[in-house]
């Protein structure tokens, strides 16, 4: 089956490279979720990290594609 990905265009970018981008967000996402789970039972490690991977994300996400 054959797909017209219109989304990769409508963020400027080549399908591969919207690929790209969203498996690197998939693993900070990824990253994010275990070490926020680690620190709901260890408060006292990680504790900017979920607040970092947030404005990491925020960032990535403001400065990719068409601006």
């Amino acid at each position: 089956m054959w797909f017209s990905f219109s989304h990769p265009k409508e963020v400027c970018m080549t399908y591969y490279e919207h690929c790209v981008f969203a498996l690197k967000l998939s693993a900070t996402f990824m990253y994010g979720a275990v070490t926020t789970f680690i620190h709901a039972f260890i408060p006292d490690i990680f504790v900017t990290t979920p607040s970092d991977v947030n404005n990491y994300i925020k960032n990535r996400l403001n400065m990719a594609g068409c601006r």
